[in-house]
């Protein structure tokens, strides 16, 4: 019966008389072209053998087969114009490319290649993302949607606003992360998930970006692929386990720490990874974010330590402290005006210095002093020496983490924000700063999940903060009052 059906590597440009049964493995969102008006759609095809084509939908055609071609369902298709793809995309999508019109065959076969579907994805551990931060690299990732939050207009630095939100993903490890979700997505996926929020929602999803925004977060990017509670036997495993620790989930949620910070991984990367300063200028035109080992020093006093924000999108704000107010950047109405640390610094190596701005956690780190006390002394004591209630600069070599940042395309001259900090032979787990694991045994995937499926897991510590070190606990306001309650005051920070 398969012979009368060709495979997708049989079909070539100026062929007639074919026909290929295929499923839908990716279905992105229909975009408006760069240079044109023009408006299509990609989706993945997949054929038996687990090979794949690109097919797009154009204009009106976009909507005429929106019902007709489901993701994860299996269709016959023939008479799609095929030609070569441009060599300039033929790496992505291969060699052709179909484009499917009113004049495509299609009809839809009653079969479940879900097992086939999933031969795709090379899912990756939530603690294993840090390795693929700010890279190029796609991620597939499993998990769980215990919450969501609200929609916000965020404005980008060429001056559009975007549409986001973010969902908080959660693995049978009780680890939390942080994806957002962008435009299109927002007005799909996101509704479909708030609208099914209280059944818990399973998302099988693949091309997202790994970022270094809060710690380690996900984000969409324009040919992700979402599957939502598909129809696959991992996700009902996902579902029966979290029924079993239904309780420990609900705590989680209702804590709500991983709004806080997302509780993952960062480490000390390879000394392969570590960049010179005096080599940034000449890479960051390719290159985007360095690691650099080296001191840090605030060289200029009369800075302002701290400014006003918006506690939903971090851009300045004109309002009081604590007042509740709607942003101009991101549009939200309940805005709360919050105090944010900011520092200039110079970051300094053997090989030269640089001049790098810290913002929110990593000037809190480095500072050793919370945003709210930087406010409360510049307000109650301005001509006090702040110099008593700030460090100057760092007593030993540190890592770093930049993002060189260009103003506009035309501008020449980079600005460079510090991301992370960490210590010697230290990690950033979880939202602190810790010693690396020693002596730990190693346990097999299939061990794991059957530990995990098998008793209730204990979530990791909540709302720590990711540059605090244990030795040098923030100071604030209640800690100097009380200062006998050492974990309450570590939970206030």
């Amino acid at each position: 019966m398969n012979n009368q059906y060709q495979l997708i590597k049989d079909v070539h440009p100026g062929d007639v008389g074919w026909t290929v049964k295929v499923t839908i493995a990716e279905k992105s969102p229909a975009r408006t072209a760069k240079k044109s008006p023009k408006k299509y759609q990609n989706i993945i095809l997949m054929d038996s053998e687990g090979s794949t084509v690109q097919a797009t939908l154009y204009d009106h055609n976009i909507i005429a087969f929106q019902d007709e071609l489901i993701q994860g369902k299996t269709y016959l298709i023939s008479n799609a114009l095929v030609k070569l793809t441009n060599l300039e995309y033929r790496s992505q999508s291969g060699d052709t490319q179909w484009t499917i019109s009113g004049k495509t065959r299609i009809q839809q076969v009653d079969e479940n290649n879900s097992a086939l579907l999933l031969t795709a994805y090379n899912f990756i551990d939530f603690e294993d993302l840090e390795n693929h931060m700010d890279t190029n690299t796609d991620i597939s990732i499993i998990g769980m949607v215990i919450d969501t939050r609200p929609k916000r207009m965020i404005q980008t630095r060429s001056g559009n606003q975007c549409q986001v939100q973010d969902i908080i993903l959660v693995n049978k490890r009780l680890e939390t992360i942080i994806l957002t979700m962008w435009e299109n997505f927002v007005d799909n996926e996101c509704n479909y998930i708030c609208e099914n929020l209280a059944k818990k929602p399973v998302i099988i999803a693949k091309h997202l970006k790994v970022s270094s925004f809060n710690g380690v977060s996900l984000s969409t990017k324009a040919n992700s692929s979402f599957f939502i509670d598909g129809p696959f036997d991992i996700v009902e495993h996902f579902k029966t386990w979290a029924k079993k620790n239904a309780e420990t989930l609900n705590n989680i949620m209702s804590e709500k720490c991983y709004l806080h910070l997302t509780p993952s991984k960062i480490s000390l990367p390879n000394k392969s990874k570590y960049t010179d300063i005096k080599n940034i200028q000449g890479l960051q035109k390719t290159q985007r974010f360095f690691w650099i080992k080296g001191k840090a020093f605030v060289k200029v006093l009369n800075q302002p330590f701290w400014y006003m924000s918006c506690d939903n999108c971090n851009k300045v704000s004109g309002a009081n402290c604590g007042d509740i107010y709607q942003c101009v950047y991101c549009k939200y109405p309940n805005s709360k005006a919050a105090p944010r640390a900011k520092v200039y610094l110079q970051l300094m190596d053997s090989t030269g210095y640089i001049n790098a701005t810290a913002i929110g956690e990593p000037a809190e780190s480095f500072l050793l002093c919370n945003a709210n006390t930087l406010m409360n002394h510049s307000v109650s004591n301005p001509d006090s020496n702040i110099i008593d209630l700030i460090r100057l600069a760092t007593e030993e070599e540190k890592t770093f983490y930049i993002k060189a940042i260009q103003q506009n395309e035309e501008a020449t001259e980079f600005k460079y924000e510090l991301l992370f900090v960490l210590g010697s032979d230290s990690t950033v787990t979880a939202g602190n700063q810790q010693s690396k694991d020693k002596g730990k045994s190693p346990m097999v995937e299939d061990e794991q999940s059957q530990q995990m499926d098998s008793k209730d897991v204990t979530p990791p510590p909540a709302k720590r903060s990711l540059f605090q070190t244990p030795e040098t606990p923030l100071p604030t306001k209640k800690k100097t009052e009380i200062g006998t309650n050492k974990d309450k005051d570590k939970k206030e920070v």
